[in-house]
């Protein structure tokens, strides 16, 4: 018996008979635990990674600001894709899913990664990166990349916390949205005052859409089934509920609402701006979290 297989056995039946019966998985949901405990935390990580470089890259296209370019390159390959390694594992088994792009989406994922790395460099290295065809064809990578992520979660239809028509919506506003804030951090070290205080406008619009996509998320969930409402009574109840509180509510929300209101108008301050980005930096870490953490699997059989 491998040691994997020896853990999950003590895992769901420990010695004292407090674990899971063999018979409760179908009749009961059951939390999955393959994409966040253990190992599965890097997945959490890299998702995060990936899709934010990816939308400094997007952001910093329309500004044809290479430094930002440069940064989300780096972001979305290095600090995700080693990420992505290290939850894959063994490296010599894992590129066996590059040639499964058919069936998997994890496999059509890395495709797409591949082709922005590819193109990416060749935006910032040649000196008319920034034509029309140039932008249209990485604007299309970007977005699918930064909706990779979710999205590879929201095929499993026995997860409606990851099934919900509202995953996608707010993969792409997230990804966006704190690229954004990166992108508008750099302008205001470098002091480009009048970009900055431009991208306010856009940040404001920014802000309540993601706020709007998390409200739509947890309605949406709640009212799908029963399955849906364990996920969201587990988010504010049992562990989650500090990180719910803490993490959702008060740094993906409250904290970033307060900055937005000091800057309101266009009166930006770069300080102030650092720790917006600080707190939905968090924020949103905290919300893929919770997200990925509270999905439970329907069971095979309903109970009368």
């Amino acid at each position: 018996m491998s040691k994997d297989n020896h853990e999950l056995i003590q895992t769901m039946f420990p010695p004292d008979g407090s674990g899971v019966k063999p018979y409760e998985w179908m009749i009961n949901p059951t939390r999955q635990r393959q994409w966040i405990d253990k190992q599965g935390i890097f997945l959490w990580l890299a998702f995060f990674f990936t899709e934010i470089g990816a939308g400094l890259y997007f952001v910093s296209m329309f500004y044809e600001y290479k430094a930002g370019l440069v940064l989300g390159w780096l972001i979305a390959l290095f600090l995700g894709g080693l990420i992505h390694v290290a939850y894959l594992g063994n490296p010599l088994r894992a590129w066996r899913m590059i040639m499964r792009p058919n069936t998997s989406e994890l496999s059509r994922g890395i495709w797409v990664i591949g082709a922005f790395a590819a193109l990416g460099f060749l935006q910032m290295v040649t000196s008319g990166g920034f034509n029309i065809v140039f932008n249209v064809i990485m604007a299309i990578l970007c977005l699918i990349i930064i909706s990779h992520g979710f999205t590879t979660m929201n095929v499993i239809r026995a997860l409606p916390a990851w099934s919900s028509n509202m995953v996608l919506p707010f993969s792409i506003v997230s990804g966006v949205w704190v690229g954004q804030q990166i992108l508008q951090l750099m302008f205001a070290i470098t002091g480009s005052a009048d970009l900055v205080s431009g991208m306010e406008v856009w940040a404001e619009i920014f802000f309540f859409a993601y706020f709007l996509c998390l409200v739509l998320y947890g309605w949406g969930t709640w009212h799908a089934n029963e399955i849906g409402q364990a996920s969201i009574k587990m988010m504010v109840n049992d562990e989650l509920k500090i990180i719910t509180l803490i993490g959702v509510l008060g740094l993906a929300i409250v904290l970033p609402l307060i900055f937005t209101l000091i800057m309101w108008g266009g009166q930006t301050n770069g300080f102030v701006i650092f720790l917006r980005l600080a707190s939905i930096f968090a924020g949103d870490l905290a919300v893929r979290y919770i997200i990925m953490k509270s999905a439970v699997y329907k069971p095979l059989l309903e109970r009368n």
